[in-house]
């Protein structure tokens, strides 16, 4: 194969898929089946595999996403690949790392629920019906906490079978949350992606400087290859500008180290402690309205049978 543009890029995105299959996440913005998408993208490339055209013609030709399209130009810019596919590949697992507990943070609470829900059908079932007993033969109407467990009872036929399906409905779409949503809303979670963004560009401007491409392309290239997309640092806009030729380079993998170090600081601080305390109060909260639910229908009863004694007497 001629090493045109395309042959190049059909090279490359042979790479990407091999490194795919070894379980290594590289986002390309092509969705969850990036594999099949960049075959996709190679069977298109093959009619210009002999044709001269230009990186930026190339990708203008074929409808792709901007973040593929920013990482391959990148890709086809620099003299080895395999540091552009090392950055995108650390920051996704830095990423699914922060997710990771907040994933795990419902577990607690879901197996806690599971196990509330087993009792309620139990208390449901058994002491329900006694309670209810009870207040008929001492001539009181069911009030409060009581009269919701009579409701609850008389619903057993609905929420038996429905929140099995919540619950299960509840962790599914928790999971799909953890890795964006609920990771950007959570308190720090965007400026970790911020810092993750940054060490992935200062590692992609070291790659294209070493690879002798110019600074303003590098600058640019850079920028428009991460996710989210956060303006360069000036730190590292600075060393590319204003740097030694020899040394920029290496000053730049150094940044990117840094950056990676406070990520990995924010994620143990924040990620790693306040979402397992969080599922752990939630599953405390659900053992506590269970065990008000168990007891206060019989201290009612008590104190019901209390006050009527004293005025008997």
């Amino acid at each position: 194969m001629s090493d045109t543009t395309a042959a190049r890029l059909l090279s490359l995105n042979q790479q990407a898929i091999a490194i795919l299959g070894l379980n290594i996440p590289l986002d390309f913005g092509l969705g969850s089946e990036t594999a099949e998408r960049l075959r996709d993208i190679n069977e298109r490339l093959l009619a210009d595999a002999g044709r001269d055209l230009s990186p930026e013609a190339l990708l203008e030709k074929h409808d792709l996403p901007e973040r593929y399209r920013a990482i391959a130009r990148m890709l086809l810019a620099s003299d080895d690949p395999v540091p552009v596919f090392e950055s995108i590949a650390i920051q996704e697992l830095d990423r699914d790392a922060a997710a990771t507990p907040l994933r795990q943070a419902i577990k607690e609470p879901l197996l806690v629920a599971g196990l509330a829900y087993l009792g309620m059908i139990l208390f449901c079932t058994f002491s329900v019906p006694s309670i209810e007993t009870q207040y008929t033969q001492q001539g009181l109407s069911p009030s409060g906490v009581t009269q919701w467990l009579i409701a609850i009872r008389g619903a057993m036929p609905y929420w038996i079978i429905g929140v099995p399906v919540l619950l299960i409905a509840g962790w599914w779409i928790w999971r799909q949350l953890a890795n964006g949503p609920l990771l950007a809303l959570f308190p720090g979670g965007n400026a970790y992606s911020r810092l993750l963004a940054a060490e992935s560009q200062s590692r992609h401007l070291a790659v294209l400087i070493a690879s002798g491409v110019e600074q303003e392309t590098a600058l640019s290239l850079a920028s428009s290859g991460v996710s989210p997309r956060v303006p360069i640092r000036p730190i590292a806009e600075s060393i590319v500008r204003s740097g030694a030729p020899q040394t920029r380079s290496r000053a730049l993998t150094r940044l990117a180290g840094f950056y990676h170090f406070l990520a990995g600081d924010r994620r143990q601080t924040l990620f790693a402690k306040v979402p397992a305390f969080l599922g752990l109060l939630f599953a405390g909260l659900i053992v506590l309205g269970y065990g008000l639910a168990t007891f206060l229908p019989w201290i009612a009863i008590l104190q019901s049978g209390g006050v009527t004694e004293a005025l008997n007497r």
